[in-house]
């Protein structure tokens, strides 16, 4: 049996735009051909409040424990094809081999995690949130696009919910409607491409090696907006001692932003970085000061930084700015999570099984936020394949062994949680696996250290 293929769901070597946006027909057409399959599986399929899809399936006769292996399809404006789909076939294709698995005794969800992207919403993950309570069904009313329609219609969260659906329910029997996919699974895995170019620079060094990165914790976001209050003076006239120019300040904060960040790195504790500035009101007038200026932060945190933190570290540099500029400043949060560490368990169990299937890996975090970070499971992880061309554009690249590799680590993975002697094994303290396991696989170990210094690719 070979019923899923990934040349049906990927143009390898084919760089082109993609514009699956979430809840889009583009999105749903896409969703569409993934479900179908799983309904050839033999896969129940079930639809959430939030439009997260789920294709589920019993092995065995006494399943104890509940795996779910997925991501998401929706993208970027003119993004890449791998980013978030790679993770859902991963899922599928692992399903088709666990089946035939007469050892496997469990429930396997295959899930896409809907809007995981925050381009249409400005809001990620909603799909994921909704699943550990972060948002509510009383806030898709106030979830909106940021971009209005043709005819200057603001569409909710809600309404793109209703209308991805109809169409859903248009070409799909069987599909089940509940509140929620699932309320919590004792597993959840989901592959990934790396986004950046570690894991790609690595195989290059030896091509003769497979090779994954196991991710150890999974970044989150704080956003943050500040508005500046200057004065508006001439251009010509106002001495420069005497100036409180808004932009000034903006400019100031992003130097100091763009050291913060850098330390953070150096720390392990994450990145940061000024995404915008604006100067409401100004309208490009050569001759005024203005009086008025707007600045984006994105912070990303990982290990133990918290979201606490990040913002006394923020409020610091504005003090310090404010005083030299004379300019005032106040601070709007526009979202935050905290970091997850990923499941020791998990990750010992994985590096067994890449040690036992000659599989190099690399421990590594994920800066970027992920929905495993927000999904509800009692032990959790990440893969991170090979990839060029970054991400969430169109030269995002990867290669069909680079999925294989991840499929047969997660088919093997999953054997290893569902067979029967090892049922009970859920939950249970890394320090209980064999240590003859562990010190097999830390010979296949890299570290991102041989090849990444200062944030740079060496």
């Amino acid at each position: 049996m070979n019923t899923v293929k990934l040349k049906d769901f990927f143009n390898f070597g084919l760089q082109e735009p993609i514009n699956r946006l979430a809840y889009t027909n583009e999105d749903i057409e896409y969703k569409i051909k993934i479900i179908k399959k799983m309904q050839e599986l033999g896969m129940k399929i079930s639809t959430d409040k939030v439009g997260n899809i789920c294709g589920t399936i019993v092995l065995g006769d006494k399943p104890k424990a509940t795996i779910a292996i997925g991501s998401h399809t929706d993208s970027v404006y003119n993004g890449g094809q791998y980013d978030g789909p790679v993770g859902v076939l991963v899922g599928l294709k692992s399903v088709e081999e666990l089946i035939k698995n007469k050892n496997c005794n469990g429930i396997v969800k295959v899930v896409i995690y809907s809007c995981e992207e925050s381009s249409r919403f400005g809001n990620a993950c909603l799909g994921s949130k909704y699943l550990n309570g972060t948002i509510t069904e009383e806030d898709f009313d106030k979830i909106t696009v940021q971009k209005k329609s043709e005819d200057g219609k603001t569409i909710t969260l809600r309404e793109a919910i209703s209308e991805s659906k109809k169409l859903l329910h248009q070409n799909v029997d069987n599909v089940e409607e509940v509140d929620k996919i699932f309320d919590k699974v004792d597993y959840a895995l989901e592959t990934h491409i790396e986004q950046y170019k570690i894991l790609n620079k690595q195989y290059k060094k030896d091509k003769n090696k497979d090779l994954l990165g196991i991710v150890t914790s999974i970044g989150s976001a704080v956003r943050v907006q500040y508005d500046v209050t200057g004065k508006s003076d001439h251009t010509g006239s106002t001495p420069m001692k005497k100036r409180v120019n808004a932009v000034d300040t903006t400019a100031l904060v992003g130097k100091e932003i763009r050291k913060l960040g850098k330390k953070y790195e150096k720390e392990g504790k994450g990145r940061a970085s000024q995404v915008e500035i604006s100067t409401p009101g100004h309208n490009r007038s050569f001759n005024q000061i203005p009086n008025n200026a707007q600045g984006l932060i994105d912070f990303r945190l990982l290990g133990d930084n918290t979201p606490d933190n990040v913002l006394a570290d923020f409020n610091n540099i504005l003090q310090k700015v404010e005083k030299k500029t004379k300019t005032q400043t106040t601070i709007t949060q526009i979202s935050s999570g905290s970091p997850v560490n990923t499941s020791t368990y998990l990750n010992c169990l994985i590096e067994d099984v890449c040690s036992q299937n000659n599989v190099q890996y690399m421990e590594m975090p994920s800066y970027a936020g992920q929905d495993t970070g927000y999904v509800p499971a009692t032990e959790k992880t990440m893969l991170f394949i090979p990839s060029t061309g970054g991400s969430h554009n169109p030269e995002e690249n990867t290669k069909k062994k680079f999925i294989k590799v991840a499929t047969n680590v997660t088919t093997k993975v999953c054997t290893e949680i569902l067979a029967e002697k090892l049922i009970d094994r859920i939950s249970v303290d890394p320090s209980t696996i064999s240590n003859s396991s562990v010190n097999i696989a830390k010979q296949n170990i890299l570290s991102p250290n041989e090849v990444i210094k200062d944030g740079e690719v060496k």
